[in-house]
């Protein structure tokens, strides 16, 4: 074959060549940033958050006058019917590539239509498992409508962003979807999700301002919603996770005085304790704590005896809160099911094993360090 045909047959190819025909321009899309799911006299209520990209990536500077999210809410018997819906007011085309977090009203949990909701999200090609998901009994639509303090990028909200301040306080440990969707499908688990409410009284030179706050757990199980633990009736749970990064604990010494302690290092174990068909637990919490405002002079032991009573109080307090609605908060039927899976399934009923306040045998605190920050335990100034 001559050059000059070689040449004419590369041109030629390159025309059959599938090219970009179908690429879809970025500015002519829209972004869905976050999505509530409400149900209602039998309807189903999706809300969708676009965001605009205008302060994305900004830190300084950030644009005032840009309006960062537009909320709308459509109705309809099943999710997709209502997203429909949403879309035939909607002038572009919707990427749900960038969907960050999910909030579900407590109607969706108790009336069994989560599962529908999760089946419709995981089917787009787009969305990702790591999408946030929360619980509520307030309006959704508040939720999304909210923006970060000091007017930052909108994609740094709680909802959005929630592991940036888990580190500082780690009161409510947040879940994604993926996690949701295992904790479901295990026979021995009660999902909790965590149920939010707006903290409304941040104030700022041109009037009240609004932030999201987490104020403990939303528990679902296959069988249905469970119920709220919230504000001192879940502070224990954070005392038996894992994952617990920080907390504090406040409580009064025998000299009255009264002491905020920050808790670290949190390592809890559960252990059952099996007589026959009977099991009860032993719950083990290793830790540390820092103390940094006090009066007068105080002794390490005194210390730490206050955080391992406050601890132990706060542990039992969840428990027995939780229990008044059948929630089993620390898991306990998981921890036979894979210590001892034979009793496990003679006593469990639908994945849980019968519990009551006694359930719980002991529970021993540790506290391994105790640090006073730049100063001993005496006055600051003497």
């Amino acid at each position: 074959m001559t050059k000059v045909k070689k040449v004419i047959l590369l041109f030629w190819l390159c025309t059959i060549l599938s090219g970009c025909w179908d690429l879809k321009e970025v500015e002519r899309m829209f972004y869905i940033h976050g999505l509530g799911v409400d149900y209602k006299d039998g309807l189903y209520e999706i809300t969708f958050q676009l965001i605009s990209f205008s302060n994305v990536a900004k830190t300084e500077q950030v644009n005032q006058d840009v309006i960062q999210s537009e909320v709308s809410t459509a109705k309809g018997k099943t999710p997709d019917e209502a997203i429909f819906d949403l879309y035939h007011a909607i002038d572009e085309v919707v990427y749900w590539g960038h969907l960050q977090f999910i909030v579900f009203s407590d109607e969706v949990l108790k009336e069994k239509r989560l599962d529908p909701v999760i089946n419709m999200i995981t089917r787009f090609r787009d969305t990702r498992y790591q999408t946030w998901v929360y619980s509520t009994d307030k309006s959704i639509e508040d939720f999304l409508l909210v923006t970060p303090l000091l007017k930052r990028s909108i994609t740094l909200t709680k909802l959005a962003d929630p592991l940036n301040s888990y580190d500082q306080a780690s009161f409510v440990k947040p879940i994604t979807l993926r996690q949701l969707i295992i904790e479901l499908n295990e026979p021995n688990h009660e999902a909790r999700m965590p149920a939010i409410k707006l903290k409304e009284d941040w104030k700022t030179q041109k009037g009240p301002d609004k932030s999201v706050e987490f104020e403990g757990y939303g528990v679902v199980s296959k069988l249905g919603f469970k119920g709220f633990i919230k504000d001192d009736d879940a502070h224990g749970i954070q005392w038996v996770m894992e994952e617990t990064k920080r907390g504090q604990i406040t409580t009064t010494t025998k000299g009255n005085q009264d002491l905020t302690i920050i808790i670290q290092n949190v390592k809890p174990k559960i252990i059952p304790i099996v007589n026959g068909d009977s099991v009860k637990f032993d719950i083990d919490v290793r830790l540390t704590g820092s103390l940094n405002d006090f009066i007068g002079d105080l002794k390490s032991d005194e210390i730490k005896e206050v955080i391992r009573k406050k601890v132990a109080e706060e542990i039992l307090v969840s428990y027995k809160a939780a229990l008044e609605k059948n929630i089993d908060i620390y898991r306990l039927s998981e921890v036979l099911y894979r210590d001892n899976v034979k009793l496990w399934k003679k006593i469990h009923k639908d994945g849980i094993i019968p519990l009551t306040e006694d359930s719980i045998r002991n529970i021993n605190i540790k506290v391994e360090k105790l640090d006073t920050g730049r100063k001993s335990f005496e006055d600051t100034i003497e």
